[in-house]
């Protein structure tokens, strides 16, 4: 079969294209990252651009305004245990989903302490020496950066946060609380920049009680959120440097008639709405997902999930769950722009992905393929957290 050559015609647009930078800028950003990262072996050229913060950021922005960035897994963190990069287990909303091994950090054991918008931070030890780092990472992009505090921070470290909004920037910011020895009660917070690669000179001194959360923190909005074992909580606005309270939900709040203790709460964001999901005891396939308002004053039923017609496709998962009492544990809340929203819960070892629209269950993951980990101790004791994971060109 005879070749057919490229016209001049065509050629010459093509040309035309590659040496125009807003017009092949404007082709790039509708491609998704992992063609991307291949594209960059084309020219020096391509190279450089696709490597530039402000692309990263223009393509960001375009995938948010075409629907695009979503989480398409989840990292599962168990129990408090560092992780080897091979050993962490992963869930993909898609079969056909490719998520990236971790193996990239230097640091032979790890875990994850918060996912926010495409990258995530974590605790490592770097070296036998230096006791406990941190570190920011994209694991779409393979970059990885260890994070380094002043000598001068007051106080004894009590958690470190992620702030990162690529729509309104390509940059990010840590939150480092911290516990003063006197009094008891008081609490600073030192913020470093991406932008500026460094930590601002000042601090913001606060009161707050022992139970707030500050290492369960939850960034949505521009704000951070604290989870708390109490009635009341913080926020910090990052922008501004301004705390304030929120209050969080009292035991048993709208509870299922039956139940008699709340079993675990799961507290997390999804498209700018702040989530509580909370289960309940004794073992009961009820569980409610509670969201908060808009101006902070209170948290209403978002929705009340009752699996007992959802859980007759799986009925092995039922009997087993009670006998072993497992519970039903909240693992994350995925809203989406049309009625496509789910919850990934716990059931037996495994992770189910629960579509809220039509109330399906889908089995999407078995945790018992990891046994060096849940032997050390029984599921409804060491706990899961999930870390959603993003494909996005996120700057480190």
């Amino acid at each position: 079969m005879k070749k057919t050559k490229p016209s001049t015609a065509a050629i010459s647009s093509a040309e035309t294209i590659a040496h125009n930078q807003d017009l092949l800028t404007q082709i790039l950003i509708r491609i998704p990252p992992k063609p991307l990262f291949k594209l960059k072996s084309v020219s020096k050229r391509w190279l450089s651009l696709i490597s530039t913060i402000q692309f990263c950021h223009s393509h960001s922005l375009y995938r948010q305004n075409q629907g695009f960035l979503t989480p398409t897994a989840l990292f599962l963190g168990i129990g408090n245990y560092y992780r080897l990069p091979f050993g962490l287990p992963v869930l993909p909303f898609n079969p056909e989903t490719q998520v990236p091994v971790l193996d990239f950090i230097v640091d032979p054991q790890f875990k994850i302490l918060q996912s926010c918008n495409g990258l995530l931070l974590g605790q490592c030890y770097y070296k036998s020496d230096e006791g406990l780092r941190y570190f920011i990472c994209n694991p779409s992009t393979h970059k990885f950066r260890i994070i380094s505090f002043p000598v001068s921070q007051l106080g004894s470290l009590r958690a470190v946060n992620l702030a990162h909004d690529p729509i309104k920037s390509p940059y990010y910011k840590i939150i480092c609380v911290r516990k003063l020895l006197s009094p008891s009660n008081r609490f600073v917070i030192y913020i470093y920049s991406s932008k500026s690669d460094a930590w601002d000179a000042s601090w913001i001194s606060f009161q707050a009680n022992e139970y707030i959360r500050f290492d369960y923190a939850v960034f949505c909005n521009g704000v951070i959120h604290w989870n708390s074992n109490g009635r009341k909580s913080l926020r910090f606005d990052v922008e501004n440097k301004v705390l304030k309270k929120i209050p969080m939900l009292a035991p048993m709040f709208q509870a299922p008639e039956e139940s008699e203790d709340e079993d675990s709460r799961y507290f997390g964001e999804s498209r700018g709405h702040l989530h509580l999901g909370v289960t309940y005891m004794p073992l009961c396939l009820k569980f409610n997902v509670f969201e908060m308002a808009a101006d902070y004053s209170h948290w209403f039923l978002k929705y009340c999930l009752e699996l007992d017609d959802a859980m007759k496709i799986f009925p092995d998962l039922r009997s087993s769950s009670i006998e072993n009492y497992y519970g039903f544990p909240v693992l994350s809340v995925i809203r989406s722009e049309g009625e496509e929203s789910k919850v990934v819960i716990l059931v037996d070892y495994k992770a189910i992905c629960y579509e809220l629209k039509d109330g399906i269950l889908l089995k999407v993951y078995d945790l018992k393929q990891y046994p060096e980990t849940l032997n050390r101790c029984p599921l409804n004791y060491i706990g899961i957290q999930s870390f959603q994971y993003f494909e996005t060109l996120a700057w480190v």
